[in-house]
């Protein structure tokens, strides 16, 4: 490094407030530099007090206005960042290039509007450029390596050959062997080389020599064609012996790169030949083939296992076929996984794709894939919207060697899977995992990818997921709109949780490809054992800017658009809307933007509303502000002018009130009309309040639970038999009420069984109510003690809307939507019950029988018809009984037979001559009525 970061700091300290030049050759880049600054110098100031930091100016050969410098130096001396502002359009990538030393063609990518420049005393010197969506990098130590990045393509040069591994170290991308045209190299040949992503026929990358632009043709005058024409000068052939590089492949156009056949040398792929390659570490084995049309990749062997996991062997095989018209590819994988606690079991996992274009159907609906998967003694993480394009199973269904990321490396799939930071597959105990998927097109136009998931175990999950994008129109040619969406349905039972979500992907753009579009979609509702039960919310592009939104809320962007239209005007807009259980809000914006150089103007407008329902509340704002910025330097001192016109204003009601705040550059001031906020109480009395409350039948409930013998229907119930049958072993009931309780009260009971707190009616004026229930029960129209009876007392979350304690009109903080652990009512099981002399209940179990032993013929003929009287069920049988059994006449009928087999010698003991417990009993001892068959 010519200039070192010492001796830089020591010229600002110097020039004690004046101007300082810095040679562009200091910052480690040789000569390259003074073809972008062609003044050969930086010109620095500061402020005297902090030497450290400055600001400076350049002259760059394709703007006529100066570009802004920052210059920072650490405090240690160890590093120095400068950041360069271009002006005006910016700089196309391969004029940074050719300023560094290698020649690029005009590349297909956006300009770049951002250098910065690192000097680092151990690192070296390091530079990055960027723009929308295009990223340079070049690196001036021992390996000088210059990459492009955008739109999924990288574009590598290099002077020097490069091992892969050193890629990687230098900031640049990783490329594995397999990708190399020479699949037996370890490093990266000098030259500039295309690096393009992997498509669904392709499911590797690609690297291709990048032709160079045409040069300035020098002629010889010496040399003449046949027809007298100068001919250029003659260049000598360089005879290299190993690896010859194929020729040129890939050509730079304005709308991407052409790739051009080459037959290349017998050492390319597509030699028709198997290649096996062992890791260093003898562990894993790689196995290739790759001829055209077919290409073959996988891999076996002993992965590097981190903590938690002992031991880890996987393997992986992905597989393409192209042929003339169609198209043919898929993946699979697994791996055994052995963790490092000794108690922990050891889990599997597989999953396997495949797919095809363009698909097996009709033109309406076509099927282009398939993927399975399972897991045993594993876990599998449920991705968010954002991360379906990332998640493994739905890339299996197009893109399945994209797994394993930019290296489509066969041994990085299963690293992604398991051994990342936050890996989609871990070991877990006695939890299962099941997955399928399918990839499809609709009319030609929808391509979307449908996958389903149920995970066991402790959080049972169940989960629907897809993504879905459509070019219009479709086929060649320019593109007016393309819209992505990804979809997730995800059901916890365990946990009480019901999500929805749905939201835009990030290329998703409409009239032009700037014009780039963002927003989602959220639905959650809480249930059962949630400690949120009652609680949901339903957002389209987030909430409103004062909403404190709680922890379990999901986060979702703005629904929106942004365009960048020249590179210097922008528009941008946004909208959202949510219903939460606490409040409603909606709001919107439009911003118009413009920047070039030191000139910034602006126009915004805002609007957002918050509205409450019963009693009706609303609180409305709305923002404009107008303005221009200019920078302006005057001697050394840069100041900066703003004029701006803004109005806020917001308005509130009922009682209907505001504010409106005027700025008109720098006064301001602010007119207040109509009522405050704390005007008029809006609050309900109680008819009003009573409305929001469910209907009268479904206000308190009293329900049956086990033991209930017969259910009898709604339309069936009178006021005679609308009583439970229910088992004499036991019963249970639970009393529910929609309203939160503070007592509850058994029988005639004055002190409570069950005590919760008061209630808040919010929508009134009412704090700190008692709400008291009195549970009875009867038996045969005789009340029962409830004393002896186990309880259990039930408690749930409640909307705060209607018994939360905060006022109408505000906004609840965080957390604060529903209040918890409030009484709702208690479940009441009948005592164990009393046994007496009699066996009670025998079931067909406790019936022994004799088996017949040898086997023979049953004494019945089995083609014999029935034989006697028909058995009938005629009703009335149970109420016959009850009427009758314990009745005068039949009681004396009893006794005068009783009477007579005395006489008759035979003793009968002691006899029970009330029978009445026998005429309550027969009303539940029959689950239906009897079958009587004729005496005759």
């Amino acid at each position: 490094m010519t200039v070192q970061i010492g001796w830089l700091r020591k010229l600002l300290d110097e020039a004690d407030g004046a101007p300082a030049e810095v040679p562009v050759d200091g910052f480690g880049f040789g000569d390259g530099l003074r073809v972008l600054f062609p003044d050969g110098v930086l010109r620095f100031g500061h402020d005297g007090a902090a030497t450290r930091e400055a600001v400076g100016t350049a002259r760059v050969p394709f703007c006529e206005t100066a570009a802004a410098l920052t210059l920072q130096i650490a405090p240690d001396d160890s590093s120095a960042a400068l950041e360069m502002r271009l002006p005006g359009p910016g700089a196309p990538a391969h004029l940074l290039a050719r300023c560094l030393g290698f020649e690029l063609p005009v590349l297909p990518c956006q300009v770049l509007e951002r250098v910065d420049i690192r000097l680092d005393g151990a690192a070296g010197a390091s530079l990055e450029a960027s723009g929308l969506g295009t990223v340079v990098r070049m690196h001036a130590n021992d390996q000088r390596v210059f990459t492009v990045e955008a739109d999924g393509w990288h574009v590598v040069c290099t002077h020097t050959p490069v091992p892969l591994t050193q890629l990687a170290e230098l900031g640049s991308i990783e490329v594995v062997r397999g990708v190399l045209p020479d699949p037996l190299a370890t490093e990266l040949p000098p030259g500039s080389w295309l690096l393009l992503p992997a498509a669904p026929t392709r499911p590797r990358r690609m690297l291709v020599p990048l032709a160079a632009p045409r040069g300035e043709v020098v002629l010889d005058p010496s040399r003449v064609d046949g027809l007298g024409r100068t001919l250029p000068v003659a260049q000598p052939r360089a005879h290299r012996s190993g690896f010859v590089h194929p020729p040129v492949r890939a050509v730079a156009t304005a709308d991407g790169f052409a790739l051009l056949a080459g037959t290349g040398s017998g050492s390319e792929r597509g030699n028709g030949r198997w290649a096996l390659t062992i890791g260093e570490d003898g562990a894993v084995a790689d196995v290739t083939y790759d001829y055209d049309p077919l290409m073959i990749s996988g891999a076996l062997g002993l992965l590097n296992a981190q903590s938690p996991y002992k031991t880890i062997i996987g393997g992986v095989l992905m597989f393409s076929f192209k042929g003339a018209k169609s198209s043919l590819y898929g993946t699979g994988a697994g791996a055994y996984v052995v963790p490092e606690s000794g108690a922990a079991k050891p889990s599997f996992f597989g999953y396997a794709g495949i797919g095809g274009n363009p698909g097996i159907g009709i033109p309406a609906i076509r099927l282009t894939g398939v993927a399975v998967g399972f897991g045993w003694n594993s876990r599998i993480r449920v991705p968010a919207v954002t991360e379906l394009d990332d998640f493994p199973f739905v890339k299996a269904l197009s893109d399945p060697a994209s797994i394993g990321g930019e290296t489509e490396d066969p041994v990085e799939i299963l690293r992604t899977l398991t051994l990342t930071a936050n890996p989609w597959i871990t070991a877990k105990d006695d939890e299962l995992w099941v997955a399928a998927g399918l990839g499809f097109t609709l009319a030609e136009l929808i391509e979307g990818r449908l996958f389903a998931l149920v995970q066991t175990g402790e959080e049972l999950t169940i989960a629907l997921m897809g993504t879905g994008a459509a070019d219009l129109p479709k086929g060649a040619g320019r593109k007016y709109a393309r819209i992505g969406v990804g979809l997730s349905a995800v059901i916890k039972p365990k946990q009480g949780e019901l999500a929805f979500d749905a939201g835009l992907t990030s290329d998703s753009y409409l009239l032009d490809p700037n014009c780039r579009l963002r927003g989602g979609i959220s639905l959650r509702t809480w249930f059962g054992p949630s400690p949120y039960a009652g609680d949901f919310v339903f957002s389209v592009g987030g909430f409103h800017p004062n909403y404190r939104a709680p922890k379990q809320y999901p986060a979702q962007p703005r629904v929106g658009f942004d365009w960048d239209l020249t590179g210097s005007v922008t528009i941008s807009g946004n909208a959202y809307l949510a219903v939460t259980a606490g409040a409603a809000m909606a709001g919107g914006g439009l911003a118009i933007r413009f920047h070039s150089g030191v000139v910034r103007a602006w126009c915004t407008a805002q609007v957002d509303a918050l509205i409450q329902w019963k009693p009706f509340y609303f609180d409305v704002g709305l923002k404009v502000s107008i303005g221009v910025s200019a920078s302006v330097k005057i001697i050394f001192v840069r100041i900066t002018i703003t004029v701006e016109i803004g109005v806020h204003l917001e308005v509130w009601g009922p009682p209907t009130g505001g504010t409106a705040r005027i700025k008109l550059w720098f006064i301001s001031f602010t007119i207040n009309f109509g009522n405050g906020r704390a005007g008029a109480s809006n609050e309900l009395d109680w008819p009003g309040f009573s409305a929001l409350l469910p209907p009268a039948e479904n206000n308190v409930r009293v329900l049956p639970g086990a033991g209930l013998l017969v259910e009898k229907h709604p339309a069936t119930r009178t006021l005679a038999n609308d009583y439970w049958e229910v088992s004499a072993s036991g019963f249970t009931f639970t009393t529910d009420t929609t309203v939160p309780l503070t007592k509850i009260f058994l029988g005639t009971a004055t002190a409570p069984a069950e005590s919760g707190s008061t209630v808040n009616l919010r929508p009134t004026r009412w704090r700190g109510v008692t709400s008291n229930q009195r549970v009875k029960l009867t038996l045969d129209g005789a009340a029962r003690d409830l004393g002896e009876w186990s309880r259990a007392k039930r408690t749930a979350t409640v909307a705060a809307e209607l018994w939360g304690s905060r006022g109408s009109g505000s906004l609840p903080s965080d957390g604060n939507h529903v209040v918890p652990d409030q009484l709702l009512g208690a479940a009441m099981t009948s005592p164990a019950p009393r046994h007496g002399t009699s066996t009670g209940f025998i079931d067909q179990e406790a019936i022994a029988f004799d088996p017949v032993d040898p086997d023979g013929a049953q004494p019945l003929d089995p083609n014999a018809g029935p034989v006697g009287a028909l058995p009938t069920r005629p009703g009335g049988v149970i109420a016959t009984i009850a009427a009758t059994v314990a009745a005068t006449e039949q009681t004396a009928a009893r006794q005068r037979l009783a009477g007579q087999l005395t006489a008759l010698g035979f003793d009968l003991g002691a006899l029970d001559n009330n029978l009445s417990g026998y005429a309550r009993a027969c009303q539940t001892a029959f689950t239906a009525e009897p079958m009587l068959v004729s005496a005759n």
